[in-house]
């Protein structure tokens, strides 16, 4: 049988429920009892004066066995709340760890790059040297640029035009590199160098800007005299080698670039990479010299 008033099951023979004390099958009387009850309120608050009528009035009979509570089940209540309490407190710690050891250092980094930016700015501003003010021309072979740190126009230069898109060169070694440029500021390129193990193949984007030699960029070996120095950058994209894993020779730095110095010969218009210090890319030499693909056939 099913209470009427506390809803649970219990045994048929029992006249009383054992959880709320009501009596088996009183539902429907109770209903009864408070609607009667409910009425004649209702009609005694109609039939007597206003300064007899009081809150109590207005009360609803109950029957005793509808005020019988449980007392285990508030026990229960405290259990689970606690329960609740206790892993929402886990789950609070939980978060803040993880902003602590997370999300805190990523925001301290870039309020120290934010803050970094804005002092440079405003140094920049003090010195009246914007990176925004220079002038920006394009490297022309031949040409001579006049050096002047009031005013000063930043030279860049389109690979392209330096070793004639596609140039060859021969190491000691035996070691031959291809360098294939695309024209444009910023040319796609594909760089090839097949030694003795397998073909390293690289691609990727470039990026050169020249010094002025007032700058004193220049190694001993290539004096401005002869030699338009420039840094070249050769951004990388995606590398392979066919012998098996890359050599060590040939990897680019952590941020997946190459950074080279190049060297452009005013008179004959070859070219040279001069590698960076700890890189063995052109072997114990440390550079090569780009010949540009036909330049012999045209010299002759």
């Amino acid at each position: 049988m099913k209470c009427q008033h506390c809803g649970i099951n219990f045994d048929d023979s029992e006249r009383v429920c054992p959880m709320c004390g009501a009596r088996a099958g009183t539902r429907g009387r109770v209903g009864e009892l408070e609607k009667k009850a409910a009425e004649w309120r209702e009609q005694q608050m109609e039939d007597a004066p206003a300064q007899t009528q009081t809150k109590n009035r207005g009360r609803k009979a109950r029957p005793e066995a509808r005020k019988a509570q449980p007392s285990a089940k508030p026990i229960r209540d405290r259990k689970k709340s606690g329960k609740k309490s206790g892993a929402k407190m886990v789950i609070i710690v939980f978060v803040i760890l993880f902003v602590v050891f997370n999300v805190l250092p990523s925001l301290l980094d870039t309020g120290a790059e934010l803050w970094d930016n804005f002092a440079y700015t405003v140094e920049d501003m003090i010195d009246g040297d914007s990176y925004d003010e220079y002038e920006e021309v394009r490297y022309v072979p031949g040409e001579t640029y006049t050096y002047d740190p009031e005013h000063y126009r930043f030279v860049y230069a389109a690979l392209y035009d330096l070793t004639g898109g596609t140039a060859n060169a021969t190491l000691a070694d035996g070691t031959t590199l291809t360098l294939e440029v695309e024209p444009g500021k910023m040319g796609d390129y594909k760089l090839t160098i097949q030694d003795s193990g397998g073909i390293f193949t690289e691609t990727g984007y470039t990026w050169c800007s020249y010094y002025y030699p007032e700058e004193q960029m220049n190694d001993e070996a290539f004096p401005p005299e002869e030699f338009d120095c420039f840094t070249l950058c050769l951004d990388v994209e995606n590398a392979g080698y066919t012998g098996g894993s890359i050599p060590a020779r040939y990897a680019a730095d952590e941020y997946g670039d190459r950074w080279l110095d190049l060297y452009y010969q005013k008179d004959t218009g070859l070219t040279v990479l001069a590698a960076r210090p700890d890189t063995g890319i052109f072997g114990e030499e440390g550079y090569a010299v780009l010949v540009p693909q036909g330049y012999q056939t045209e010299a002759a």
